[in-house]
C-alpha cells in the first residue's frame, strides 16, 4: 500500500479532527462565560437589593437571595441530569429546602417543567411588590426607583439570557453527519496504515497507529459536553457555592450597616 495515499488521508483526517476539537472548546469556553455571566447577575441582583429594597423586616430581600440561589440551583439540575440523572439537593447555606417542593407546583396541583423561570417570575414578583410599596409611601422618589426597577430588570434580563444560553449548548449537540465522516476516515486510516509501516517499526506500529489521533477524538469527546460532572467539565457545584457565599456575604453587609449606630453631630 503506497504511503503518500495514507499521508493525503491523514492530512484530511487531521483537518476534521483540528476543526473538531476546536468546535469542542469553544463549546466549553462559551458555557464558562455564561456561568461567569450568571455569577456577576445574581452579584449585581443582591447588591441592588441590599442597597435600594427598604424593608424593615428584610423578608422580601432575603427573598430575593433566595429565589435567586435557587435560579443557579435548579440550572444545576437542569444542565447535569441530562447525563448524570437527577442530582441530590445540594444544601444550602441559611435556606429551607423546603422552599424546592413549595416551589414546584401551585395550590391547584400543577408542577412546573421549568423551574428556574418560575424562580425569575418570583423575583421579579418581589420588585414589584417592593416598588408599589415604596413609591406609594414616597411619591416624590417615583422616578429614582423606576430606575432602579430598569437597572435590577436588566440584571435578571442577563441572568435569563445565560439560562438560554446554557440550554442551547445543552440541547444542540455536534452534527450526527460530520462525527461519522470522521469516525469513518480514521477507522480506514487505522486499518491501513499499520499495513504500510509495519516493515520499519515493527511492534511500534500500535504505538504510532493507535495513539495519536484516537486521543485527540477522546479529547474533543470530554470537552464538547461541558454540564456533565466529568473531571474535565465545568465545576457547577462549586461555582453555585461561590454564588452563595458571595450574596450571603452582600445581605450581611447591608444589614450591618442598617444595625449601626448613627452618630448625632456635635
Amino acid at each position: 500500500i503506497p504511503a503518500h495515499a495514507h499521508n493525503i488521508l491523514l492530512s484530511l483526517l487531521s483537518l476534521l479532527l483540528a476543526f473538531r476539537t476546536n468546535q469542542a472548546y469553544d463549546r466549553w469556553w462559551e458555557a464558562r462565560k455564561l456561568w461567569g455571566q450568571i455569577v456577576n447577575s445574581t452579584r449585581n441582583v443582591a447588591s441592588n437589593a441590599a442597597v435600594f429594597m427598604t424593608d424593615l423586616e428584610r423578608k422580601r430581600r432575603h427573598s430575593l437571595r433566595g429565589h435567586s440561589l435557587l435560579v443557579t440551583d435548579e440550572m444545576l439540575q437542569a444542565m447535569t441530569s441530562r447525563y448524570t440523572g437527577p442530582l441530590e439537593r445540594r444544601p444550602t447555606l441559611h435556606l429551607d429546602q423546603s422552599a424546592f417542593e413549595e416551589e414546584e407546583a401551585d395550590d391547584q396541583g400543577y408542577v412546573y417543567e421549568h423551574l428556574p423561570m418560575l424562580m425569575v417570575d418570583e423575583m421579579k414578583a418581589g420588585i414589584r411588590d417592593e416598588l408599589d410599596e415604596t413609591v406609594g409611601a414616597k411619591g416624590s422618589a417615583a422616578e429614582v426607583h423606576e430606575g432602579w426597577k430598569i437597572v435590577i430588570g436588566n440584571d435578571i434580563k442577563s441572568l435569563v439570557d445565560a439560562l438560554g444560553g446554557c440550554e442551547r449548548i445543552q440541547k444542540t449537540p455536534m452534527p450526527f453527519g460530520y462525527l461519522a465522516q470522521q469516525r469513518i476516515f480514521m477507522l480506514l486510516w487505522l486499518l491501513s496504515y499499520p499495513l504500510a509501516i509495519a516493515g520499519d517499526y515493527k511492534w511500534w506500529t500500535v504505538v504510532v497507529c493507535a495513539f495519536p489521533l484516537p486521543q485527540v477524538d477522546a479529547i474533543s469527546v470530554e470537552i464538547e459536553h461541558p454540564f456533565t460532572t466529568e473531571v474535565h467539565d465545568l465545576p457547577l457545584e462549586a461555582i453555585c457555592i461561590t454564588i452563595e457565599k458571595n450574596l450571603l456575604e452582600i445581605l450581611r453587609r447591608a444589614e450591618s450597616r442598617e444595625l449601626r449606630p448613627v452618630e448625632s453631630p456635635v
